[in-house]
């Protein structure tokens, strides 16, 4: 056996020491990657403290051989639609959803938010176009949250006043947007003539009368998906009466006014990833604070544990109950609260297979994206140790990350906080500052 000479016993030293430590061979600038079988990792728990909102999921049958009703259901207040379905068929399809108001009360619509990715038989091209499209077409709106009673757990004393403010602010514009609305249904009730087709498909918000149809996201008509592409998209709106919205692929000369209601409803796939939902908005906190000082944590993401799929129902199978496997389309907002003066940082590990999406974080670093992964087609192919940096905190904060399961990709995931060690000693952390010590004294710095 050959020994080993005195610069290769300091390095093994120095990473047998580290390890038991639970900080790895880091040191310095934080690698891209990381082994996890070196650490240990505390895991941090996902509570999920409110659920709101409505979800309509279109995704069983994912593989659509024939024209035809893919996805349908009542929705109320705020809401969003989201579908993936891939064209089976030799011609080219479309999607195309309708509204219906099956009530006796006129419905006031607003449409928010229409978002969709290009048509791709690269599954996971299109996943992670719309997952990068979600992020950017959105903000963190805490205030939103705070109207629905969530206490947010955030020690900044300007986030606080911010909150405050927004939420102020919501309540103000509440008050005149009844008044929009009330005023809007009189004008529209005196002024347009009794049809039960909505000829008039421009603008963001309109009235739809009992009894009347109305086509959505008349932009899709033009997107045509060819043999094996998948087409995924999102349409966020809200309805101040329970309207009846049906999604549908079609034939490309077929009108969504009066060729959609005349086509079948296929049958619900085993995979079963179809229905309505409640809890399209979802607010988490992690616990325990995560403290930088007592070595590595992670916590999961969307392992139907303490992170739990949310359940529904599919009206088209007679109110059969469904289960969203991944929670595709919900948005999320986690906070993670940290502690300690250690610097630590956060990975991004994925566990159920190949991953590829973008998510949002908020810090004292600003509002910043992070997609993963930053080359290449996905991450987590087949392993669970692949791993990519995201980002090196160096304070006590609290982080707020947004997360939305992209389509195509595999779940659960992981989020990995691991400590670093300063170049520096740090003298505000006596942690830090001992193991700083002990590695200049091996190094024989």
């Amino acid at each position: 056996m050959k020994l080993m000479n005195r610069i290769q016993w300091k390095q093994w030293l120095l990473g047998s020491i580290l390890t038991v430590l639970g900080l790895g061979t880091t040191y310095g600038q934080a690698p891209r990657t990381v082994n996890i079988d070196e650490y240990t990792f505390t895991p941090l728990e996902v509570k999920t403290v409110k659920e709101i909102d409505t979800l309509l999921l279109s995704d069983s049958p994912e593989y659509v051989k024939e024209p035809g009703i893919v996805g349908a259901g009542t929705l109320h207040g705020k809401s969003r639609i989201y579908f993936y379905h891939v064209n089976e068929r030799t011609e080219p399809m479309k999607v195309g959803i309708l509204l219906e108001n099956k009530g006796n009360a006129p419905a006031f619509v607003e449409i928010e938010r229409a978002i969709y990715a290009k048509p791709s038989p690269d599954y996971f091209k299109v996943g992670r176009e719309l997952s990068k499209k979600e992020v950017n077409s959105t903000a963190l709106d805490l205030g939103a949250w705070a109207n629905e009673g969530v206490t947010i757990p955030v020690r900044s004393k300007g986030l606080q006043q911010e909150i405050k403010k927004e939420k102020e602010s919501l309540a103000q514009s509440k008050k005149l947007k009844a008044k929009k609305i009330e005023e809007a249904i009189k004008k529209d009730t005196t002024s347009r003539t009794i049809s039960l087709v909505s000829h008039n498909t421009s603008g963001t918000e309109f009235v739809l009368r009992p009894g009347e149809v109305r086509p959505i996201f008349t932009e899709l008509e033009k997107v045509l998906m060819k043999q094996d592409d998948l087409f995924s998209g999102i349409i966020d709106f809200s309805t101040t009466e329970p309207v009846y919205a049906s999604v549908a692929v079609m034939e490309p000369k077929s009108t969504v006014t009066y060729g959609l209601p005349l086509l079948p409803i296929h049958p619900i796939d085993e995979v079963e990833l179809r229905g309505t939902y409640e809890g399209m908005r979802r607010f988490h906190v992690v616990e325990p604070q995560f403290n930088s000082e007592a070595g590595p944590a992670s916590f999961e993401i969307a392992n139907d544990r303490e992170d739990a799929f949310i359940s529904g129902v599919d009206e088209t199978s007679n109110n059969k109950l469904v289960k969203n496997k991944g929670n595709y389309g919900i948005s999320n907002v986690y906070v993670l609260r940290t502690e300690g003066n250690t610097p630590y940082a956060l990975y991004f590990n994925p566990l159920g297979g190949a991953f590829s999406g973008t998510f949002r974080i908020t810090s004292s670093k600003g509002v910043r994206t992070y997609d993963v992964p930053v080359k290449g087609p996905y991450l987590g192919h087949e392993t669970i140790y692949d791993t990519q940096l995201l980002d090196v905190f160096d304070r006590p904060e609290d982080l707020l990350l947004e997360y939305m399961s992209p389509g195509a990709s595999n779940l659960p995931v992981r989020f990995l906080l691991i400590p670093q060690i300063s170049e520096h000693e740090n003298t505000d952390g006596k942690t830090s500052q001992y193991i700083t010590n002990l590695v200049n004294k091996i190094l024989g710095k």
